[in-house]
């Protein structure tokens, strides 16, 4: 029997079990191309919102550690109820560093694509120097997380500074100038 006779025989005793194989595999694969992931969602919140709901109050917890010695709050007598982190269940120096690593993760939030400003512009997520700032405030909050750790007022103090720093950077571009909020 000569090589293409015997290459037919054996691609007719394999087609049963391949045709099912690969009727498989197309299905599959079209199963995973279905199930890809959505477009993301547009943020809900503005700019403006996302300071004053999440950025300040948690820059403040940072910012308390310059006069109050975190270790001394008193928790409240329903600590599951506090509205202030630092007298809350996770309170104290713990509020301190949550809150530093909240302002790291959350930097993410101002480069999403679509979030406006209260003036109806858009967060200028394209512009290399907003993505210089915003990284700026991801290193603070880093600091801010690392001075925590020590729980030395002198470190929070610093820390308080490089983040101050990093939120007038922006204000003082953006804010005051463009009235992106």
């Amino acid at each position: 029997m000569r090589r293409s006779q015997r290459w037919s025989c054996g691609l007719k005793r394999l087609a049963p079990r391949i045709l099912p194989a690969a009727a498989a595999i197309v299905v599959f694969a079209g199963a995973l191309v279905a199930q890809s992931t959505p477009p993301p969602s547009p943020p809900v919140m503005s700019l403006n919102q996302l300071m004053r709901g999440l950025f300040f109050p948690h820059s403040n917890v940072v910012f308390s550690t310059q006069i109050t010695d975190p270790a001394g709050i008193k928790m409240r007598s329903e600590p599951s109820m506090a509205t202030d982190p630092l007298d809350g269940v996770f309170g104290k120096w713990e509020a301190v560093e949550n809150s530093a690593l909240i302002l790291t993760e959350a930097a993410d939030l101002l480069m999403v694509p679509g979030r406006k400003c209260s003036n109806d512009r858009d967060v200028p997520v394209q512009r290399a120097d907003w993505a210089q700032l915003v990284q700026a405030l991801r290193d603070a909050g880093m600091v801010a997380y690392k001075a925590a750790l020590t729980k030395d007022k002198e470190n929070m103090i610093k820390a308080s500074e490089t983040l101050n720093n990093s939120c007038a950077g922006c204000h003082n571009k953006y804010r005051a100038r463009v009235r992106c909020q």
